[in-house]
């Protein structure tokens, strides 16, 4: 049995090698939880109202990290302090300062910055928006340099994947002025919480929901007979 000082070196060698491993996870990085949805469940999340269906369009080589830990957010381009938007432009910031402009209603509907992300209604169109979305991610990464010297490197073909998205957390997207869209498309993007946009895959509980919707899809058949009969 340790006695009292023991306890007390074996305690302070603990505390002295928490900033060590906490480095060391800093240095490393630790593996994030997968954040997706199996289909069985995200079909029942959406009969219950409380999450909608969408489209999310990017290089593939995002979308395959996406489906295993989730959308990222925007990080550029959306800022809606004009302080910030405008602070390389000496003529607006000193308009800005003088007139106390704070930004028109496109400004203050762009998604967050490191905290929203974009995704398609789930329309006709918003599947075509999202396919355009997805030609210019794999654009982007083909062009990359590193893909551009390496001749044994597949084109990237961009992919479009299914989500589904907490309602609570949508909202329109920016680009429409009165009822009229700059681009055709537009009208189906939406913004909401990274974190509420989940990607669908089928995952390890893929044979049990399955199953459940099978067996669902019976009860639903012989109701029908029950009623016709």
């Amino acid at each position: 049995m340790k006695t009292f000082s023991q306890f007390q070196i074996d305690m302070n060698e603990r505390v002295n090698l928490k900033p060590i491993i906490k480095s060391a996870s800093k240095l490393f990085g630790r593996a994030k939880p997968p954040r997706s949805i199996d289909p069985y469940f995200a079909n029942r999340a959406v009969e219950r109202g409380s999450m909608v269906r969408g489209f999310h369009g990017q290089s593939t080589k995002n979308i395959t990290q996406y489906q295993k830990t989730g959308v990222t957010p925007t990080v550029s381009g959306l800022k809606t302090d004009p302080l910030v938007q405008y602070k390389n432009n000496p003529a607006t910031l000193d308009w800005i300062k003088r007139t106390g402009y704070t930004g028109g209603s496109r400004n203050q509907n762009m998604a967050r910055p490191g905290v929203d992300a974009y995704f398609a209604a789930a329309t006709k169109e918003g599947r075509k928006r999202a396919g355009q979305y997805a030609k210019r991610g794999a654009s982007y990464e083909n062009q990359k340099l590193k893909n551009v010297l390496n001749p044994f490197k597949r084109k990237d073909k961009g992919k479009v994947m299914d989500v589904v998205v907490n309602k609570r957390s949508v909202r329109k997207g920016w680009k429409d002025t009165d009822g009229k869209y700059d681009n055709r498309g537009d009208a189906s993007e939406r913004i909401a919480k990274a974190k509420d946009i989940i990607p669908v895959v089928p995952g390890p509980s893929a044979k049990v929901g399955k199953f459940r919707l099978t067996q669902q899809l019976r009860k639903d058949r012989k109701l029908n007979r029950n009623n016709i009969a």
